[in-house]
């Protein structure tokens, strides 16, 4: 059993009669205090210790300079010390002085200097100074690959380190060149479900899934989870992290029903082990409405929806963008469905965030207010239909062109209320709005055109002006040719409603 309290108790009763008896040999006083420095080190005291190695430091730099090995040590030793209070400047500034010494014999113990480099890496790895931190990584791994054995773990650790760095500077292709160096020496471990295989699998599909190579980042995703599924308990939070992973990858790759499979995986683990508000939770009840919603499954969307909202509803701000964007999404559900009023009460709740959130003009708020006056005109609630897309339009009308088409169906939806209130002359003014846009296009809708000219035609005639409503059904003729061709019954129809109305004149 190791009595480091006894140790330095004996230690320094040594160092009292070194003191006393042979105050002038240095050699033996620097050897004391080093000791002592490395037992204070192992008891954790690691201000006592930088105590004593500075002690020893200051005799070997001012009698000692020519034993450059032992100082050497010494420098290490507090380096190391330094590391340990997390005093990174120190500990960088004391490797460089052990540095500057091991580099002039670095075959006397290369391995002690890989060591080191490693160190040094790792320190500026914690200071999120990757690419340094990628500089020393490399110049361990050139004196590991020629002094280990080419399955070492120490080279399998660097490998990895580099990896991660890489990782941290967005370099993926330099991050997937190490981790699977570093999965290649782990394959060779005796054991095949080592869990240190499978984080280095699930590092692996993490860069593959980044860059968007779904089917490899499954395929390290799955060999992962095959090891968790033996080594882990059934509850176990990494298990949910690996699951969520693999349907996300199913998720993109557009394959819903294995996404819901997968997250609902991870949902048994979480109801088990978090709390019922916790935020992991609802991000996993939001996925499950997500892909849900991708197949069609308005309802298990619309249950995972508001299992999702009551979560956030209990851990964010009121005013938080996940609460509004939640609400849209079950709104956008309940208009699918024909559940106006729902609808309408889901983009209000969404409207009472977005509005305290977002500047006056932005295009968010002018879209949910779109969406709004949609489910009011499904409603047949003409006037809150046409409030909105008054709302909506004046934020239309400052951010975007004045051509735009994301414009034209605004302007007909408009037209179209002001014609069934029979504000005739609102109505064509609207319809003209959007017609001017949409006839512009250089690649013009003729099925939605005909229709807005024969709208048009229609208003026009209802003002008696005819000579207008004539031009308007001419142009939903020529556009009706265009969709459905000449022999169509819509085509003949037109002809016969131009015929009417020339005899108007």
């Amino acid at each position: 059993m190791k009595n480091y309290s006894k140790a330095i108790s004996l230690f320094e009763q040594a160092l009292t009669l070194q003191e006393k008896l042979s105050p002038l040999n240095h050699h033996d006083l620097s050897n004391t205090y080093n000791i002592i420095g490395i037992t204070y080190y192992n008891m954790k005291n690691y201000h006592n210790a930088l105590s004593f190695y500075e002690k020893a430091c200051t005799i070997r730099e001012k009698y000692f300079s020519n034993e450059k090995s032992t100082l050497a040590t010494i420098y290490n030793n507090i380096a190391v010390a330094y590391n340990a209070i997390d005093d990174h400047s120190n500990a960088i500034s004391f490797y460089a002085k052990t540095v500057s010494i091991r580099e002039k014999n670095p075959k006397e113990d290369e391995s002690s200097l890989a060591n080191i480099y490693k160190s040094m890496g790792l320190i500026y790895h914690s200071m999120q100074n990757y690419s340094k931190a990628i500089i020393y990584y490399q110049k361990a791994i050139l004196i590991e690959e020629k002094i280990l054995s080419s399955d070492d773990s120490s080279l399998e650790t660097t490998y990895n380190n580099i990896a991660v760095a890489s990782h941290c500077m967005e370099d993926k292709q330099n991050a997937l060149i190490f981790h699977r160096k570093a999965f290649v020496i782990r394959e060779k471990t005796p054991s095949p479900n080592d869990p240190a295989i499978a984080s280095t699998c699930k590092n692996i599909a993490s860069i593959y899934h980044s860059m968007k190579n779904y089917s490899e980042a499954n395929i390290f995703y799955q060999k992962a989870l095959a090891i968790q599924e033996k080594i882990l308990s059934p509850n176990d939070s990494s298990l949910a992290s690996t699951y969520i992973n693999i349907a996300s990858i199913h998720h993109s790759m557009k394959n819903y029903s294995d996404a819901v499979s997968f997250y609902h995986k991870a949902l048994t683990i979480l109801e088990q082990t978090d709390s019922p508000h916790n935020s992991s939770l609802g991000i996993t009840y939001n996925n499950i409405a997500v892909a849900s919603h991708c197949t069609e499954d308005k309802q298990n969307a619309l249950i995972f929806y508001r299992k999702a909202l009551v979560i956030q509803e209990k851990t964010l701000s009121p005013t938080d963008p996940e609460i509004a964007s939640t609400c849209k999404s079950i709104a956008s559900i309940y208009h699918s469905m024909k559940n106006y009023a729902d609808t309408v009460a889901f983009y209000q709740k969404a409207l009472t965030i977005l509005e305290k959130t977002l500047s006056s003009n932005d295009a968010t708020l002018g879209t949910t207010y779109n969406n709004i006056a949609v489910a009011y005109d499904c409603m047949d609630d003409k006037n809150n239909a046409l409030l909105f897309y008054q709302k909506s339009l004046l934020i239309r009308e400052k951010i975007l062109t004045p051509h735009d088409l994301l414009s034209a169906p605004l302007y007909s939806s408009m037209a179209s209320i002001y014609s069934s209130m029979n504000k005739k002359t609102d109505a064509v003014k609207f319809y003209e709005k959007s017609l001017e846009i949409q006839e512009a296009s250089s690649s013009p809708n003729h099925s939605s055109l005909y229709v807005i000219h024969f709208n048009t035609a229609r208003d026009y005639e209802d003002l008696g002006n005819y000579n207008a409503a004539i031009k308007h059904a001419e142009r939903s003729l020529f556009h009706a040719r265009s969709a459905f061709g000449s022999n169509d019954g819509k085509v003949q129809n037109f002809q016969n409603y131009i015929d009417i109305l020339r005899k108007k004149l």
